[in-house]
């Protein structure tokens, strides 16, 4: 928006800028002062993609990458090269979904357990129990053990592909809550602790809260806290996390990080590695699965066996379940604490210390407040909301923005 302003000519943003450009110019108001502080009204030329425009796009581009190095230096690549945030990742999307990979192994279990039955059989005669229980128990144990140590060496590649400048190498405090605990709740609750701390907020004798005179605002998150309180007056604590947890501010954490989740998910590295956790864990079923039916034509016991496969199979759905969720909640914060966290100065952060200790730095008067919210709001703020993470004009703008600027 500076080089629109100081240029004669086009210019041309990013895909990145165009996305944020489209966000300001619907707040009309906000972005006319905008542009009154700029001393230039900015006009938004979008791309026709006719053929006669393509010479003058190109040539604004060309001509924005000179004036910003002029200006500013290297254009950053996150945010002038990538049509995404998600680009800086350097992962690719798998071709097919988790769901799909679910009902081709159910398939494929149906369909192999009658040739594997029959080559399996004489192994089964051949190993009488409890010999085979032991057996299956100790496959089991190396399987899990062999996946755990695999799937972390997989993590920790798939990191090393993301882009150093990448905006998930620089996520705030408050994000990595929410990954970690799943659970927005617990944001919240640090929010309202700060202002605690600082006195912007009081703890009255019959265990409501209200703001105090003077307030010392430090986040758009304590914002948000203070306007809510002040609209409500004096409040019970579990009353006032609901209504705030369907704020934009809060909300937006959540969109945002699911949206990281779910990317990472969707990409083809993560996409094999919960295939083959799946195998495995199929197979292992599969194996003491036929073992039953083998008891069962033959007359044999089959109690201890049946009881061992129901529990694998709960295993594996609790243990696929987690895979999900282990990059978000488990890797990605365990990479701030022990990598990223160490490089930086933190010690006088309050947020950076609730994210490493947790509840244990919650202010002592505030915690019976905290427990009684979640007894009473049980599973609130837990999921993603089930409104659109977009405004109406956020993820629909054109894809190619063709310029701004120039009279």
């Amino acid at each position: 928006m500076y080089l629109a302003a100081v240029s004669d000519m086009m210019v041309s943003p990013s895909e990145t800028v165009d996305t944020v450009w489209h966000q300001h110019l619907i707040f009309t108001k906000s972005y006319a002062e905008f542009c009154t502080i700029l001393g230039k009204q900015i006009q938004h030329i979008p791309s026709t993609h006719n053929k006669e425009d393509f010479q003058k796009f190109k040539l604004a581009k060309e001509r924005t990458t000179k004036l910003y190095e002029n200006f500013f230096g290297i254009q950053p690549e996150n945010i002038w090269n990538h049509a995404n945030p998600f680009e800086s990742l350097n992962l690719k999307k798998s071709k097919f979904k988790l769901r799909t990979s679910l009902i081709i192994g159910i398939f494929a279990f149906i369909i192999l357990s009658f040739p594997l039955y029959f080559l399996l059989k004489p192994l089964y005669f051949s190993i009488k129990n409890p010999d085979f229980i032991f057996l299956f128990l100790g496959s089991i144990i190396i399987s899990i053990v062999g996946l755990e140590w695999y799937n972390r060496r997989k993590f920790s590649q798939a990191i090393h592909l993301f882009d150093k400048d990448s905006f998930v190498l620089d996520l705030q405090p408050y994000e990595l809550i929410y990954l970690q605990n799943k659970n927005i709740s617990s944001v919240i609750n640090g929010a309202v602790n700060e202002l605690i701390d600082n006195g912007s907020i009081k703890i009255n004798e019959d265990k409501t809260i209200s703001t105090n005179k003077l307030t010392f605002i430090k986040s758009r998150e304590h914002q948000q806290v203070i306007d809510l309180l002040n609209d409500l007056g004096k409040t019970s604590y579990p009353n006032f996390l609901i209504q705030l947890i369907t704020k934009p501010v809060f909300l937006n954490i959540i969109k945002s990080m699911e949206a990281v989740k779910k990317y990472f998910n969707r990409s083809k590295a993560f996409s094999n590695l919960f295939v083959l956790n799946f195998v495995v864990f199929l197979s292992l079923v599969m194996f003491g699965f036929l073992r039953i039916v083998t008891g069962i034509l033959h007359d044999k016991p089959i109690l201890l066996i049946s009881f061992t496969v129901i529990i694998l199979s709960f295993m594996m759905i609790g243990y696929l379940f987690r895979l999900t969720n282990l990059f978000s909640s488990k890797v990605l914060p365990d990479l701030y604490k022990t990598v990223i966290l160490p490089k930086k100065n933190t010690n006088n952060n309050w947020q950076w210390s609730y994210f490493l200790m947790g509840t244990a730095v919650l202010t002592t008067s505030f915690v019976p407040l905290t427990s009684r919210s979640e007894s009473y709001n049980s599973g609130s703020g837990c999921g993603t909301s089930s409104s659109s993470s977009d405004s109406s004009c956020g993820g629909s703008s054109c894809s190619s923005c063709g310029g701004c600027g120039g009279d």
